[in-house]
């Protein structure tokens, strides 16, 4: 029931944070002066709610408190938004730009320590699997999880309504690409699993349509 919630809490910000940045500037102050009040009252509750699932974490190093320094709130959500995913997260800051969210782009090194922090705060969970397919690393609308054989090129694909099917002839560099969800969404919607719209991005939902179905792969329905 609590990752079902905390997932209610990201759908929610996620939504949200689409509809500030889709005009396609800073907002106004006072615009971020009141999502950062809504972010901090959702990463609340959010921490209380992984409180209970799991046990406290060890203190991050010195090194990164010091050089991370305070993290701010909108950080820690695109984090968990990103599903506590490095390439991901740096993708949802560059669609989110506040002035926190610009210093880290603009701070390699801070950006690295803050990330290190967040990982140990936060720290992603271990994907289930089901039918030897595994949870993908990224939240998506679309995809639920993925399986590939290098050595056969064969690719699966779980979608969140719980379908099967299977690809042949994936090369390697397709299925890293896809996997990474490498691709920009060109539409808006939203469904019981998640919310996208155009550019954002990584987007395993738009890499499906742009490496695997415009790849003209053969494939057949498995469950």
């Amino acid at each position: 029931m609590n990752e079902q919630r905390i997932q209610q809490i990201k759908d929610q910000i996620s939504e949200l944070i689409q509809q500030i940045t889709s005009v396609g500037e800073e907002p106004p102050e006072f615009i971020q002066d009141l999502l950062m009040q809504v972010i901090e009252r959702s990463q609340n509750e959010i921490n209380e709610l992984r409180k209970q699932d799991v046990s406290p974490q060890q203190p991050s190093p010195s090194g990164a408190t010091q050089l991370g320094g305070a993290i701010s709130n909108d950080a820690q959500l695109l984090w968990i938004l990103a599903g506590q995913q490095e390439q991901a997260f740096v993708s949802y800051l560059r669609t989110f730009p506040t002035t926190d969210t610009q210093e880290l782009l603009n701070n390699p090194a801070r950006l690295s320590a803050v990330m290190e922090q967040l990982s140990q705060m936060m720290p992603a969970g271990q994907p289930p699997y089901i039918n030897g397919i595994q949870h993908a690393d990224l939240n998506s609308s679309n995809i639920w999880g993925t399986a590939y054989d290098e050595k056969t090129g064969k690719m699966k694909v779980r979608f969140q309504g719980g379908s099967e099917y299977e690809y042949d002839g994936v090369p390697a560099n397709i299925y890293r690409a896809f996997s990474k969800g490498n691709a920009s969404a060109k539409t808006k919607g939203k469904n019981q699993y998640g919310e996208w719209w155009p550019s954002k991005s990584p987007s395993l939902g738009a890499a499906m349509h742009q490496y695997i179905k415009a790849g003209g792969f053969p494939y057949r329905k498995i469950r």
